[in-house]
């Protein structure tokens, strides 16, 4: 059973409305933000839209800096960045969602309707919106720093609210706690953490398409592709990724460019993909709520007949 607490108003499987544009841009400052979080011009389209609540983001992880605070902001179900407005970038990631931009909704009701007109006016008014700053591209994700406050690793608050709403089981909490105990602690390697061996990695060469089958190799196979930091020409099998070695996946597309978070740049990607379901579930990252896709080489991959 959920309960409310008073750090936010909308939960996980709650169904809200997300705001008209007019009232949304009424919210933001000259950089097109509210309390930091960039609307971004690919959430346009939502606009009158109904949605269900995924997760509260009441903390995510922020790249090269851990574990941060945020405040009134949610993950909606399955409402990703599909870099329309960022040239095409990959990452896919789950947009946030400042509850300001949101009402409740009755998922029982009428859908709204959305005039084609008002659709129209509101991608126009999304194109104006800022996407670069000089070489620097400006996403929700590069300004995620700015966006949140820091979190000390010893304040478990934010963990309890995640029981409390639903959102982390007590044995998914004692595991972070373990994980955190012997990774900072006494300085132990992941539970999930595959390393290998000098020497030269290969990225793979399977030219793997969307809709292909493939097995994730064990962990050896794994291994003999990685560097002794856990990395395959710069690209990490991270330890989430440890509880698919083995699986069976169809790949959900070739990963051919991403927006790297610390930089704002752009970089090419090859030999890469996303495979359809597989995404960080946040344990290893202390129950961070980004359901990031995760990017695979193909070397770590095996194809196989769509039948077997």
């Amino acid at each position: 059973m959920k309960f409310s607490l008073k750090s936010g108003r909308f939960f996980r499987d709650q169904w809200v409305q997300v705001r008209s544009y007019a009232e949304i841009a009424a919210t933001l400052d000259a950089d097109g933000k509210f309390e930091g979080v960039p609307f971004s011009a690919e959430m346009a389209r939502y606009c009158g839209t109904r949605a269900r609540v995924f997760r509260r983001a009441d903390k995510t992880c922020v790249a090269g800096h851990g574990m941060r605070r945020m405040k009134a902001t949610v993950f909606l179900q399955d409402l990703r960045c599909d870099g329309e407005f960022h040239d095409g970038c990959q990452r896919n990631c789950l947009l946030f969602w400042k509850e300001a931009w949101l009402k409740p909704a009755d998922h029982d009701a009428e859908p709204p309707s959305i005039d084609p007109a008002t659709v129209h006016e509101v991608r126009r008014a999304a194109e104006r919106l800022p996407t670069r700053r000089g070489d620097r591209y400006i996403c929700q994700s590069t300004e995620l720093y700015d966006a949140t406050q820091n979190l000390s690793r010893w304040n478990i608050a934010p963990w309890l609210r995640d029981i409390a709403h639903g959102e982390l089981t007590i044995g998914a909490f004692l595991e972070i706690v373990t994980r955190t105990l012997t990774h900072r602690v006494f300085g132990w390697r992941d539970p999930g953490a595959l390393v290998g061996a000098e020497g030269k990695k290969r990225k793979g060469d399977l030219n793997l398409e969307s809709g292909s089958w493939i097995n994730v190799k064990e962990s050896k196979g794994i291994e003999a592709e990685l560097d002794p930091n856990g990395h395959n020409c710069g690209l990490s099998f991270t330890p989430s990724m440890a509880q698919h070695i083995g699986g069976r996946y169809q790949v959900e597309f070739p990963i051919k460019k991403i927006i790297i978070e610390q930089s704002g740049k752009m970089v090419n990607l090859t030999n890469t993909v996303a495979l359809k379901g597989v995404n960080c579930a946040g344990t290893c990252t202390k129950n961070c709520p980004r359901n990031e896709i995760l990017f695979w080489r193909e070397s770590w991959l095996r194809r196989v007949d769509a039948g077997k």
